[in-house]
């Protein structure tokens, strides 16, 4: 009769025995047959979870160090039990479970705790991460590595963010920024770069800042399309009008286009400073005469304006308001003031 350990078992037999067979013997039962063995770990590694960090580091040792398991992970949750000593982690152990992450290229859900809120950069080498999250729970700092592994996750349907701070500006793409809106943070100052992937996605994001409309006092819109200007000044107007900054603005240079933007100002009293673009106008207003003229004219539709920043190509002027005229502030000598009025209210 043949030897349990050098039978060949049927697949069907296998996954039969694996599915019955308790979490807590699936190590033993690798050890079995090479029949049983993959069927095994395949159920042994596709849900790590433990409060026990030391069980943690050996399965992440194992993942590391056998190719064939990081694929069989598709849920990662690291913790320590509230029942033992929380301590902090050595970097030693970090560095095991970035590497093991580096292999987890099926995995679907993330969570960390690290009670040390201090290691985000295991998730910041972007290009050895193979995975594409569904979900992700993190109890960890808000800073630039978790913001640009955000970004790099374009399957993420849910996330859960813990520990975040007082967080009050934000300077990210699109889709950085709609996983933020779902924290309920009060963010003050928001800047958004747009591109062709997320112009189409502007109209219905601005909608939804209506959770930040008591927080929220610049908006600052990198690259919006002439054709998406009207509608987003119109819905940004309505939704947070109480803002202090808006721009980039494309200011159409024809009737009734204009007349709109006019329109969604009246509605903007506490508005201090306005950024809009005519570089598209022809000819430019290049001129002092013509640019004062324009600044009178939008601050006649929204008197609490102070500064407006005109952009013809790739130049800048800061108009000031004295509280009698309108007076011009060159670009020059001025970087930092006109980068920076975004996030200066």
């Amino acid at each position: 009769m043949s030897n349990i350990t050098t039978m060949v078992l049927p697949p069907e037999a296998c996954h039969r025995i694996v599915h019955w067979t308790r979490r807590c013997d699936l190590t033993a039962l690798c050890l079995t047959s090479r029949s049983l063995q993959k069927s095994a770990e395949i159920k042994l590694y596709e849900v790590i979870m433990s409060g026990d960090i030391n069980v943690i580091f050996r399965a992440c040792e194992s993942i590391v160090s056998q190719e064939r398991l990081g694929p069989y992970v598709r849920s990662f949750y690291l913790y320590q039990s509230a029942r033992r000593t929380q301590t902090e982690l050595p970097t030693r152990f970090w560095n095991m479970i970035q590497k093991a992450l580096w292999k987890m290229r099926c995995l679907d859900v993330l969570y960390i705790d690290d009670p040390a809120r201090a290691n985000t950069w295991i998730l910041s080498d972007i290009p050895k991460i193979p995975f594409q999250l569904r979900e992700a729970n993190f109890r960890l700092p808000w800073n630039r590595h978790i913001i640009k592994f955000l970004e790099s996750q374009n399957k993420l349907r849910q996330f859960q963010f813990s520990g975040l701070p007082e967080l009050c500006t934000f300077d990210g793409h699109l889709a950085s920024a709609m996983q933020l809106l779902s924290l309920h943070c009060s963010l003050r100052h928001l800047r958004i770069p747009l591109d062709r992937s997320t112009n189409k996605q502007l109209l219905d994001f601005i909608p939804n800042l209506a959770t930040l409309s008591r927080t929220l006092r610049s908006l600052n819109i990198i690259h919006m399309p002439e054709e998406l200007s009207v509608e987003a000044i119109k819905l940004i107007s309505f939704v947070c009008p109480d803002l202090h900054y808006v721009g980039i603005i494309q200011l159409p240079m024809t009737f009734p286009h204009r007349s709109m933007i006019h329109d969604a100002l009246l509605a903007m009293h506490n508005l201090r400073d306005l950024e809009v673009d005519v570089s598209r106008w022809s000819p430019l207003p290049n001129t002092a005469s013509l640019q004062r003229m324009l600044a009178t004219e939008l601050h006649t539709y929204c008197p609490s304006i102070e500064h407006i920043i005109l952009r013809t190509g790739s130049n800048r002027t800061l108009w000031y308001f004295d509280g009698n005229e309108w007076n011009v502030r060159s670009e020059n000598g001025q970087h930092l003031l006109v980068d920076g009025l975004w996030k200066s209210k």
